[in-house]
């Protein structure tokens, strides 16, 4: 039970965050924590591999930073070849958002994992970093980014603000400075260099664009730029988060201390974050679970609908109404192509995804079929759903959901979580057992004595990734 916090309470966070991160040993970290960070790992190398041959964004910010050329410090995933550390993990980070596939935390709104997993990976080959280095990094980032953004939002989101932007790159910043062996003050640098740097507003949502993955694409350049920066003794504002003129008076209207502080120390924020089994919106996953149970269970299919209508929470339809959709990634931030797509393909991975753009009668009822209504019992930011399908002969069909699959409290097995990834991986890579080999070494990173060298084994075979399943 959450205890009772003043402001003063606030007084010295950005160090505490910077003490726990440069003090955390792996051997105090218990073991489902640690798988829980190795399953994360593997999750976002599977998106950064699919999306360098679906992830358009991703392709034209890789096909940029080849022309730059510059050090060789970072593989790009996919392409294989080496850029400067911030350049390479801006284009994974682009991938891992690049395919609507990342973790993602409920309350927080942000999908942390496509930033600090290409930011962690990038330097671990940069710094030839251990794989328990990596991972008691990684679970340090996702401490900060999750109690971060548990904090302010959803103030924040109603400001207009992309969390997953804004405060990832804060996290990554302090990945990157433990694993360039950082010292808590130069940590404490790190954090504030990035939240100098935070950035991120959704107005992709009220223009069709292609613009969405830049988003943590730059958090992950500046989260980068500020772990590097400070590792040489550049000095960063020790009082960034909590002071009068830092991170939270600046980005929301409110911060619940109590999500800052419970637990810090005791309880792993990482194990409250969830994997995403659809190429979709995680506000999407609800209604398209349910339009799945439909297909497979009810046997509806997409000709069969006079009229479908979905119940959501207001910021649900605020982030994911879409019903004319002009590109693939609007496609996979669509409720409402999700929903027709599912009783279409009764799937809606990223091969569906892939096929079913191309589909005019999953575009048809997606605009004129699927209405989508702010259900008042979910409140704000609620993740339930109601589905309702009147089919042309006759039936009524009503469905309900308290929470997508996917998340700790309905969650997808291991044995899914490993499909996932191979399935993934393999629409680039023609070798299974390659792909297979990335999974294993990830699932044993703990053993690794130098974590970077998986980065070198994510490369399509001829450098030019390429869709197996389009060919």
């Amino acid at each position: 039970m959450s205890k009772s916090y003043t402001p003063e309470d606030l007084v010295g966070l950005t160090m505490k965050f910077a003490n726990h991160t440069a003090n955390l040993k792996f051997e105090d970290i218990p073991a489902e924590v640690v798988n829980k960070a190795k399953l994360i790992l593997r999750d976002g190398l599977g998106n950064q591999i699919a999306a360098s041959a679906i992830g358009d964004p991703a392709i034209r910010m890789a096909d940029l930073v080849r022309e730059w050329g510059g050090a060789p410090q970072a593989t790009v995933v996919g392409f294989g070849f080496k850029a400067p550390l911030p350049h390479a993990t801006m284009c994974n980070a682009m991938m891992g958002h690049g395919v609507e596939l990342d973790d993602a935390h409920g309350s927080g709104l942000i999908k942390a994992g496509s930033v600090l997993v290409p930011t962690a990976m990038a330097f671990a080959e940069f710094k030839k970093a251990s794989g328990k280095e990596v991972l008691t990094a990684l679970i340090a980032g996702y401490e900060i980014a999750v109690r971060i953004a548990k904090a302010i939002n959803p103030g924040h989101r109603q400001r207009g603000y992309h969390t997953t932007g804004t405060v990832s790159c804060i996290a990554a910043a302090a990945v990157g400075a433990r694993l360039m062996g950082c010292n808590a003050e130069q940590i404490a640098w790190a954090i504030g260099l990035g939240a100098m740097q935070s950035a991120g507003i959704q107005s992709y949502l009220d223009d069709p664009c292609i613009a969405k993955p830049f988003s943590p694409g730059k958090s992950a350049f500046n989260g980068t730029i500020a772990a590097v920066m400070a590792s040489r003794g550049f000095s960063g504002p020790k009082k960034v988060l909590e002071s009068k003129e830092g991170f939270f008076n600046a980005f929301t209207d409110a911060v619940r201390i109590s999500d800052l502080l419970d637990g810090f120390g005791e309880q792993y924020a990482i194990m409250e974050v969830g994997f995403k089994p659809h190429a979709a919106c995680r506000y999407a996953h609800g209604p398209i679970d349910l339009a799945q149970d439909m297909y497979w269970k009810e046997k509806v299919r997409v000709g069969d609908v006079q009229k479908i209508t979905v119940h959501m929470s207001e910021l649900a339809i605020r982030q994911a109404s879409k019903p004319n959709v002009t590109n693939l990634n609007a496609a996979m931030g669509s409720t409402q192509f999700g929903v027709a797509l599912a009783l279409e393909a009764g799937g809606n991975g990223l091969r569906d995804y892939w096929s079913g753009y191309e589909n005019k009668n999953v575009h048809e009822v997606a605009a004129n079929k699927v209405t989508l209504v702010a259900e008042k019992e979910f409140g704000l930011t609620g993740r339930q759903a109601i589905v309702e399908i009147d089919t042309k002969d006759g039936r009524h069909l009503r469905l309900r959901s308290e929470e997508p699959r996917g998340e700790p409290t309905n969650p997808l097995t291991e044995d899914e979580l490993e499909r996932k990834f191979i399935g993934l991986a393999s629409m680039v890579m023609k070798d299974e057992a390659a792909v297979r080999a990335i999974s294993q070494r990830v699932m044993a990173m703990d053993k690794e004595t130098n974590a970077g060298e998986i980065s070198a084994m994510t490369v399509a075979s001829d450098g030019k990734p390429t869709l197996l399943a389009a060919a």
